[in-house]
């Protein structure tokens, strides 16, 4: 009867710490866009110098991405989302990384439906877009908005592209670049919002809210999930269980 008692006891402690072995955290947090702006071959005509808009208070309600070389002019129109370094501090990498969006209309009547549906994609950048660019704002940058968009923009991951077909929120898996990020692989905190990946053959000039104007409108889900660590202790309660095993079967 001792025996099976001691059975029963061992296979029960054996089984508790089984399951904190299994068990594991999820640390989830929403980490909200800090600046948004955009660039646009129909903000820099010749003779002028503004080729970034959006920032808060400018009244620019509304950010369009483009197809490249839209109706036949140069380059395309690009989103750049910036965050702040330090909300993502606490993470590890293999997190997974959601960034949503509010597809809206462009205003120029190009935007993608149902019908016509049109892909962007979300990509990593090698050079910070607002202290990069040279407009009216930076008289300090060191390149043309054409030069960065041509330059600077990474290839996207191929789980980062999304079809739009209508307004609403829509998601971007930005994993690889957030993940870039908290491993310090990458350590310019910017998403560039592209329609780069379009293969439709179709110009498009389609919308999305601006986060300055309208706040909320674009943000990260970021979720880390990990192991949750054994104490010492119970690492020796289960050693001391093993020894008393011995000891039982020598005995016996």
């Amino acid at each position: 009867m001792k025996t099976r008692r001691f059975q029963s006891t061992l296979a029960a402690a054996l089984l508790f710490s089984s399951t904190l072995l299994a068990s594991t955290q999820v640390v989830a947090v929403t980490i909200n866009t800090i600046e948004d702006v955009m660039t646009s071959t129909f903000f820099y005509p010749p003779g002028t110098s503004n080729a970034v808009q959006g920032y808060d208070g400018d009244g620019k309600t509304t950010f369009r991405v483009s197809t490249n070389e839209p109706f036949g002019t140069s380059g395309a129109e690009t989103i750049y989302l910036s965050f702040d370094s330090s909300d993502f501090a606490g993470f590890s990498a293999g997190s997974s990384a959601i960034l949503t969006m509010q597809s809206a209309k462009g205003g120029f009547g190009g935007d993608a439906d149902a019908a016509n549906p049109f892909t962007v994609s979300a990509h990593a950048v090698t050079a910070d877009p607002i202290s990069s660019i040279m407009d009216d704002t930076n008289a300090a940058g060191t390149m043309s908005w054409l030069d960065f968009y041509g330059n600077e923009i990474a290839t996207a991951d191929a789980a980062a592209s999304t079809v739009i077909d209508s307004f609403g929120a829509v998601t971007f898996d930005v994993s690889a670049i957030v993940n870039d990020w908290i491993t310090g692989a990458n350590t310019f905190f910017t998403i560039a919002l592209t329609g780069l990946n379009d293969i439709s053959g179709n110009d498009f000039l389609h919308g999305f809210l601006n986060n300055s104007e309208t706040p909320g409108s674009s943000y990260l889900d970021v979720t880390n999930v990990s192991a949750v660590p054994i104490p010492a202790a119970i690492w020796l309660f289960g050693s001391a269980l093993m020894g008393l095993v011995g000891a039982r079967r020598k005995a016996v």
